[in-house]
């Protein structure tokens, strides 16, 4: 028996907070219905995710075109036609069940919160059109709406009271229900298709999380983490204390012995938002007798894994309320709370409806839907990728994906089933957004005017997108980001970021990354110097796992904010979470906008969204790559508008340590000097993001095209835009992944490095040097290194480059050359590498890459060392000449290391680890000023 049923038996029904054609239409719903869901319910949101990121609803939308309809006609006929489909669907279960269950919620429009006559006249005028008898209106339990719901009821209309948040709030729609009743009881319905008092049902929706997350947030203020988590299960546990007492007594037995039903309360708004706390919360503290739980499709399957069947609703009753006691006792007006988040729960209904409308509008005016964004020109590869598509259909592995099955990719769920955290963050970020933007409403008024964000990998890179993207809103913070270890970046951002008008922003996902760490001992230092008695954690915020050594550290030290991510997401797939959102807001993103577009994607890459013909586009991105790359065009060559080129520093990382293992992998391109066509070899995939009325590399595109290359264009209508983008090619990813029979969420060889870089570290402070390695040949300052007997730079350069594989007639095996440099990565850096990149790329007609260390290590590091030996690896270091200490502890002078010494460390053993893994590497080394040495560099291989 599923646990669905199991809570059944306890008397708490479960119903469904989504609703989408396919999900009617494919037979998912009666899957779910034959699993033991009882109903179903829906609201603006929930439809304006479908229609904007699905095709579901293209097709009806199109009969409308010439029709003299406004968008909120062609909303209400599209939602219409769901909610009949639906009900008929439960319609034999609300038989069975006596009227009890079987239900589907259609909310009236929720900009009439506060007209009671209109929202009256549309409630009656909604539950006719649907002519079902198991449809329920929704009604929000405003001052307007109380006296809606008693009419209806009295009208024999099953209602829905939704956006209740405390008890005052379900004391007044519980009064306004029993009023109805005995309304009902004398008068009979007066609405076509009517429930008597013996079949009427209404449901009391009592919001939960959202409680939580904002008594939460005032709780952080004042110093309190005993009762954070704990408010929302007190309060709901009242509520049904009163439910117990309201349907008691006389006047209840009278209508009772007429055959009315009790007004259920239904939990709603039970996905956990704060990572710190159990992803099934809200469903495991609130189960009892006649009840409802709401659970939207994350927590659904979350609770079916790993829930616990037991009733917890009746007892602890003395428990929660002293603890409701304790908030009054702390200053905490939880009314005042409740009723601000009932305000705040109409406008984001209202919100999305105006969002809704705009979104249909759009569709009418173009018919574009979000997959005809996308165009795919794969020529002779499109049959095969069609048939893989077809085959993601038949083992319904989307689906999968999105129930969370590690089977996709292993049987056994070892770094998977805790790493599918980020297909349900951009839901749960739209519930932190507040508490975001109110952290950097504190921050800009206490002054901060920079923000410097201390980070590598994936803790670094969606702010740096974000920063060199969307630039910095008046009257927000100036970001930078350090992630590199050398001593000439660490003093610029030192000059360059000011304490006292700098925010530093310490981001680990472990909490104890090395680079990290050292940083923020630097600049903690660094403050506590400069601002004399001033507190230096004041100055810092961590984000970090629940948990983590950082979490430990940033509370000892008195950090002015910790925000902890869900653990569940990996480095690499978090920009949609805290460490990249937290980042984006300081400069004055529209995070709701971002996340509203992301929702739209996140629509689109469901489970219900058919994998065939491109309408998931996700998924058909991501099978794409993994056929292309199986057939020898495993080199995704990134070309965007310039305006968006940044964010393929992101993708790089992503796609390189998400499939470069066990021999295998997708090798990420970003950044190549465009050239001539036919430099161009059968190993590419070209990935072209365009960015509207940028026509820059149009003509490129075509002659790829036409030279036989399958190219993957991407239309983004603006910048926003980008926010789908990340989850679109998270999705596509791990998708991929599948298909190459790897684990897209470990980095087994990431670590190799990072062990050896140890043991260099290590070497030093026990030795006081780090090993030395013979230079085979000296040119005046600089040495050159290489695996093999050679007597002359000539010969090693030759001896180096003849190990290049061309490939075969298809492409597989062709080598790459990745330029590693452990440098400060300045502009003239940057002129000058790339030079020689291209010189590379033209001469010998291979991908190139150019990383600059030691970050490279935490995005193409796993590739170089993890795929199947393809690279030819460059590696360019230089001799620290002002080196910088690094504090052994945080607000302590002592240093046993230096930044110099760490850099050297690290390049060191990643050399030794690509030598390790069989890897061809050949290392420069400048003793003299560096952009002097790279320039005889790029003479050498010119």
């Amino acid at each position: 028996m599923s646990k669905i049923k199991e809570l059944s038996q306890i008397g708490q029904s479960v119903w469904y907070d989504y609703i989408r054609r396919t999900l009617l239409t494919s037979g998912e719903l009666s899957r779910l219905i034959e699993e033991g869901l009882r109903g179903m319910t829906s609201n603006p949101t929930i439809f304006e995710k479908a229609i904007a990121g699905s095709a579901d609803y293209d097709a009806q939308l199109r009969r409308y075109a010439g029709l003299e309809c406004s968008a909120g006609e062609i909303f209400e006929a599209l939602a219409i036609d769901d909610i009949r489909n639906a009900a008929k669907l439960f319609l034999p279960l609300y038989e069975e069940t006596g009227f009890t269950d079987g239900y589907v919620s259609l909310e009236v429009n929720p900009e009439l919160a506060n007209n009671t006559a209109e929202t009256i006249q549309e409630a009656k005028r909604l539950f006719e059109t649907v002519g079902y008898p198991n449809v329920m209106i929704k009604v929000p339990a405003t001052a307007a709406g109380i006296p809606a719901i008693h009419e209806l009821i009295a009208s024999g209309i099953n209602v829905n009271a939704t956006l209740i948040f405390s008890l005052e709030h379900y004391r007044r729609v519980a009064e306004a229900f029993i009023r109805g009743l005995e309304d009902l009881g004398e008068s009979g319905p007066t609405v076509s298709g009517g429930k008597r008092i013996d079949e009427i049902a209404s449901v009391a929706s009592f919001f939960v999380s959202r409680v939580d997350t904002a008594v939460d947030r005032e709780l952080e203020k004042i110093g309190n983490d005993e009762l954070q988590g704990t408010v929302a299960v007190a309060n709901s546990k009242l509520a049904y204390h009163q439910f117990s007492q309201i349907f008691s007594g006389a006047r209840w037995e009278r209508l009772s012995r007429k055959g009315a039903k009790r007004q259920r309360l239904l939990w709603g708004s039970t996905g956990t938002k704060n990572p710190a706390f159990s992803d099934v919360l809200y469903v495991d503290e609130l189960i009892g007798p006649e009840t409802v739980n709401t659970m939207p499709p994350a927590t659904y399957e979350n609770f079916k894994d790993h829930g616990t069947v037991e009733c917890t609703l009746t007892g602890g009753l003395d428990e929660a309320r002293s603890l409701i006691e304790k908030l009054a006792e702390l200053g905490i007006n939880l009314e005042k709370i409740t009723e601000q988040l009932q305000v705040d729960g109409v406008d984001a209904f209202a919100s999305s409806y105006t969002s809704l409308l705009n979104t249909i509008e759009e569709k009418m005016r173009g018919f574009k839907s979000i997959h005809d964004n996308l165009k795919i020109n794969l020529g002779n590869y499109k049959s095969l990728v069609d048939d893989a598509m077809s085959r993601l259909r038949e083992n319904k592995v989307v689906q999968r994906i999105w129930k969370h099955d590690h089977t996709v990719w292993r049987e056994e769920p070892t770094e998977i089933s805790n790493r599918l955290g980020w297909l349900n963050s951009p839901e749960q970020m739209l519930e932190a957004v507040p508490e975001i933007e109110s952290f950097v409403a504190e921050i800009r008024d206490a002054g901060f005017t920079q923000a410097l964000l201390l980070g590598m990998g994936g803790s670094s890179l969606a702010p740096e997108v974000f920063r060199k993207v969307f630039g910095v809103k008046e009257g927000y913070l100036d970001l930078g980001v350090l992630d590199s270890t050398d001593p000439e970046a660490v003093q610029f951002y030192a000059r360059k970021f000011a304490p006292g008008k700098t925010l530093y922003i310490v981001s680990t996902k472990s909490g104890g990354t090395v680079e990290t760490m050292s940083f923020m001992k630097y600049f903690y230092a660094q403050v506590k110097e400069k601002l004399n008695d001033q507190n230096p954690g004041d100055s810092f915020i961590a984000i970090t796992d629940p948990g983590s050594g950082l979490e430990n550290t940033a509370k000892s030290l008195d950090f002015r904010k910790i925000f902890l991510n869900d653990p569940d997401i990996g480095g690499r797939y978090s920009a949609l979470s805290y460490f990249g959102l937290v980042p984006a807001a300081l400069i004055g993103m529209d995070l709701t906008k971002l996340l509203e577009r992301v929702a739209t994607m996140v629509c689109n890459c469901e489970g219900c969204g058919c994998p065939v013909s491109g309408v998931n586009t996700g998924a058909f991105i991501g099978t794409t790559m993994g056929i292309m790359a199986k057939k020898g065009r495993d080199k995704l060559t990134l070309i965007s508008s310039t305006k968006i080129s940044h964010f393929g520093i992101w993708a790089e990382q992503l796609i390189a340590e998400s499939t470069g293992k066990e021999g295998k992998g997708i090798f990420p391109v970003d950044g190549e000097v465009l050239t001539d066509v036919d430099i161009y070899t059968n190993d590419r995939l070209f990935v072209y993001l365009r960015l509207d009325e940028d026509d820059a590399y149009d003509n490129a595109i075509k002659s790829f095209q036409r030279a036989g290359h399958p190219v993957i264009q991407i239309d983004l209508t603006d910048l926003y835009d980008l926010g789908g983008e990340f989850f679109r090619w998270e999705f596509a990813t791990a998708l991929a992944g599948m298909f190459l029979r790897i684990n897209p969420f470990d980095q087994p060889d990431v670590e190799s490095a990072k062990v050896l870089a140890r043991e260099m570290v290590a070497s030093y402070q026990k030795e006081g040097s780090l090993p030395k390695i013979d230079a085979t040949i000296q040119k005046g300052n600089l040495s050159i290194f290489t695996q093999d007997s050679v007597s002359d730079l000539d010969g090693a350069l030759q001896t180096f480059f003849s190990k290049l594989n061309i490939g075969d007639k298809d492409g597989l095996k062709r080598s790459y050359v990745a330029i590693q440099a452990y440098l400060y990565p300045s502009q003239k850096a940057d002129e000058i590498l790339q030079k020689i990149r291209t010189g590379i790329q033209k001469k010998y007609r291979v991908a190139t890459s150019l990383g600059y260390g030691p970050r490279f290590l935490h995005s193409t590091g796993q590739l170089h060392k993890g795929d199947a030996g393809l690279g030819l690896f460059i590696q360019i270091t230089a001799d620290a000449h002002q080196d910088v200490s690094i504090p052994d502890n945080a607000g302590e002078p002592n240093s046993s290391i230096t930044f110099g010494v760490l850099e050297s460390a690290q390049a060191l053993g990643d050399r030794q680890a690509l030598l390790n893994a069989g890897r061809h590497v050949i290392g420069f080394h400048l003793r003299e000023e560096p952009i002097q040495g790279l320039l005889q560099i790029s003479e050498i291989l010119a």
